[in-house]
C-alpha cells in the first residue's frame, strides 16, 4: 500500500532528526541522510541544509518548545563556527516564514545577530502536513508581491479583526510577524528592522504610518491599542510607557504625543523625523488629498476674473511674479545670503467680500502651489493649554507636508481677525493670559518661518503692531469703485448694456462678493422662472441684498 504524503514526510523528518544528533554536521552527515533531505527539500521548496534544519527545529518544537543557536550547537554537538556558516539558510527560511519568533521582544528579520534568535516552525507548515497539502509557504509566493502600500492596509486589516475579536492579540502579533518578514526587502521594513522595534511597536508605527497616508495627522492611542490589546492590563501598561515617554517609538522620536485634557482624548502622531525617514522611502503622505477639507489643490481652483485697483494690482503683480519657482528660489537664496529671513508672509485685509480669500486661491492656482487653509476660529480650543499646542501644531504640520510637495505650498490663515489683535494686560483674566501666549508662539513661529504664508483679515485697525512687521507684503483691498464696479457687472452678466451695469454700480454700494449673491440668485431665477432679460428683477435682488436696519423709535408711542 502507498504510503501517504503525510507519512513520508513524517517518516523522513523523522529519520533526519535522529541521524543529525552529535553529527558534528559534517559531509558524512549529508552523504548519509542525502535520500531524505533530497526528499523533504523537494517539499519544503529550500536547499538540503534548510531542510535539515527544518526537521530538527520542527522536532526539537514538539520536545521542547522554541528552539535558540545553543540548543542547535549542543544537538549538533559542533562548534559555534560550524553552525554560523549555515547563517544564509536560517536568514531565508525567517524571510519565507517557516521559521517564525516565539519572543515579541524584536522581529525577526535575522539580518544582523541571528545568534541571539529563538525558532519555531510556523503553524501553517504542520497543518499542511496533516492535511496531506504542498507547504504552504515558497520563496516565489511570498517574495516581493506586495508593494508597501499592500501591505500596510493587510497590517490594518489584521487590526481590524483584532478589533472585531476574531483574532486574538497573539495571533495578530504571530501574522504581524510574518508579513513583516515576508517582506524585509521594503525600504520602510528595513529601516524600522534598524530600530529592533518590538513586534507592538511595529504594528502601532505601522498603523499610524497607514491612518496618516489615508487623511489623518493625528490618531487616538486609547482607541488604536483597543485594537491591539485583548488584555487591559497590558493595554494600559503600553499607553503609560508612551504617557511617560518611555515608550520605544516615543525615545527614537518616531511618533509624538499630542496631549489632551482626557487620558482617553489623547492622540499620536508621525514626527517630523518619522516623515523624513518615510520621505526617503518614497512614500508621500497625504495622497489622498482631495479628500481633505484643508487641502486645496491649484487644479481644483477653477478660473476666476477679479478686478483689481491700480495700487492692489501693483503690489499683487509682484507677489505673483515673486511666487514663481524660478523667482522664489533664486529669492530666498539670496535672503539666506544676506542673513534675512527667506519666509515669504502677505496680509490682505480690508472689507468683507473684496476678494482677498479668492485673490489667494488664484495665486495659488496660476504658480501651480497648493494650499493649505487654516481657519483661525477652528483651531481655538475650549481647553486652556490646547489652542498653543494647536498653533504649534499648524506650522509643524505644514512644514511636514511641505516636504512632499514638489512646489512649497501656501499655508493660508483665512479670516485671522481676532488673532492678530493687540495684546492685552497681563492682569487680565486667564483667558486673555491665553491669547497672548497664542499670540507669542504666533509671532514666534512666524519670525523662523521659512515658507509662504497668506493671511486674510476684515480688521486691521486693533492689529498688534508686532504682527505688521511680520509680513513681507501689506495689501489693503477696498471695495471696488465705480468704473470696477461697472466691469464686474459685465463681466458677470454679459447680457446687460453698459447703461445698465453703470446704473447698477451708481445705485448700489457693493463689494464683489455682494454682486456674486445677486448674480446666483439671478441664475437661479432664470432656471426656475425662465426670466433671462428681466433687468427689473435683478434691480429688485440688489434692494434685497442689503438688509434694512431701522432705529427703533425712543420713548412712547401715544399712536393710536
Amino acid at each position: 500500500m502507498e504510503k501517504s504524503l503525510k507519512i513520508q514526510i513524517l517518516e523522513s523528518i523523522g529519520k533526519v532528526y535522529t541521524q543529525a544528533k552529535k553529527c558534528k554536521l559534517t559531509p558524512q552527515f549529508f552523504d548519509k541522510a542525502d535520500k531524505d533531505l533530497h526528499f523533504l527539500s523537494g517539499y519544503f521548496n529550500t536547499s538540503k541544509s534548510q531542510a535539515l534544519f527544518i526537521s530538527v527545529v520542527f522536532s526539537m518544537n514538539y520536545n521542547e518548545g522554541a528552539v535558540d543557536l545553543k540548543d542547535l550547537i549542543k544537538y549538533f554537538d559542533c562548534v559555534p563556527s560550524k553552525i554560523l556558516e549555515f547563517s544564509d539558510d536560517f536568514v531565508t527560511l525567517s524571510q519565507k516564514s517557516i521559521f517564525i519568533q516565539p519572543q515579541r521582544k524584536k522581529m525577526p528579520f535575522l539580518r544582523v545577530g541571528f545568534e541571539r534568535e529563538a525558532f519555531l516552525i510556523n503553524k501553517k507548515i504542520p497543518e499542511a502536513i496533516l492535511n496531506n497539502q504542498p507547504v504552504p509557504i515558497t520563496e516565489s509566493v511570498r517574495q516581493g508581491d506586495m508593494d508597501i502600500v499592500t501591505l500596510l492596509e493587510h497590517i490594518y486589516q489584521l487590526g481590524k479583526k483584532r478589533d472585531e475579536d476574531t483574532i486574538t492579540t497573539y495571533e495578530l502579533f504571530e501574522q504581524t510577524e510574518e508579513l513583516l518578514s515576508e517582506n524585509i526587502h521594503l525600504p520602510l521594513i528595513i529601516k524600522i528592522s534598524d530600530y529592533n522595534c518590538a513586534t507592538e511597536d511595529a504594528h502601532l508605527y505601522l498603523y499610524l504610518v497607514w491612518k496618516t497616508m489615508s487623511g489623518n495627522e493625528a490618531s487616538y492611542v486609547g482607541r488604536a491599542l483597543e485594537a491591539i490589546y485583548d488584555c487591559a492590563p497590558e493595554r494600559i501598561s503600553y499607553m503609560e510607557s508612551m504617557l511617560l515617554g518611555t515608550n520605544r517609538l516615543i525615545k527614537d522620536d518616531l511618533v509624538e504625543i499630542v496631549e489632551a485634557s482626557f487620558f482617553n482624548d489623547t492622540e499620536m502622531k508621525l514626527t517630523g523625523k518619522s516623515m523624513d525617514m518615510l520621505n526617503e522611502c518614497g512614500i508621500r503622505l497625504f495622497v489622498n488629498k482631495k479628500k481633505k477639507d484643508h487641502i486645496i489643490l491649484p487644479g481644483d481652483i477653477p478660473v476666476q476674473h477679479l478686478f483689481y485697483s491700480d495700487g492692489e494690482m501693483q503690489q499683487l503683480s509682484l507677489l505673483k511674479n515673486l511666487l514663481d519657482e524660478t523667482h522664489l528660489a533664486k529669492t530666498q537664496d539670496r535672503l539666506t545670503e544676506k542673513g534675512l529671513p527667506k519666509g515669504i508672509t502677505a496680509l490682505l485685509h480690508g472689507a468683507p467680500g473684496t476678494g482677498k480669500t479668492e485673490t489667494v486661491k488664484q495665486l495659488a492656482r496660476e504658480t501651480g502651489r497648493e494650499i493649505v487653509k487654516v481657519e483661525i476660529s477652528e483651531a481655538k480650543s475650549m481647553w486652556f493649554g490646547e489652542s498653543e499646542k494647536l498653533i504649534k501644531r499648524i506650522f509643524t504640520d505644514y512644514a511636514a507636508y511641505a516636504k512632499t510637495c514638489t512646489r512649497l505650498p501656501v499655508l493660508l490663515f483665512n479670516e485671522a481677525d481676532a488673532i492678530f489683535s493687540k495684546r492685552r494686560d497681563v492682569d487680565s483674566s486667564s483667558t486673555s493670559q491665553v491669547q497672548n501666549t497664542i499670540q507669542n508662539i504666533l509671532l514666534e513661529e512666524l519670525e523662523n518661518f521659512q515658507g509662504i504664508l497668506i493671511a486674510t483679515t476684515n480688521l486691521t485697525h486693533n492689529m498688534d503692531a508686532a504682527f505688521e512687521r511680520r509680513f513681507l507684503f501689506k495689501v489693503q483691498f477696498r471695495n471696488p469703485g465705480l468704473a470696477q464696479k461697472a466691469q464686474i457687472w459685465k463681466q458677470k452678466l454679459p447680457h446687460l448694456t453698459n447703461d445698465d451695469c453703470n446704473l447698477l454700480a451708481a445705485q448700489f454700494e457693493f463689494s464683489g462678493g455682494q454682486i456674486d449673491n445677486i448674480v446666483r440668485k439671478y441664475e437661479i431665477n432664470t432656471i426656475i422662472r425662465g426670466d433671462k432679460d428681466d433687468f427689473n428683477g435683478i434691480l429688485d435682488f440688489c434692494r434685497e441684498e442689503t438688509i434694512a436696519r431701522n432705529r427703533l423709535p425712543v420713548g412712547f408711542n401715544t399712536a393710536k
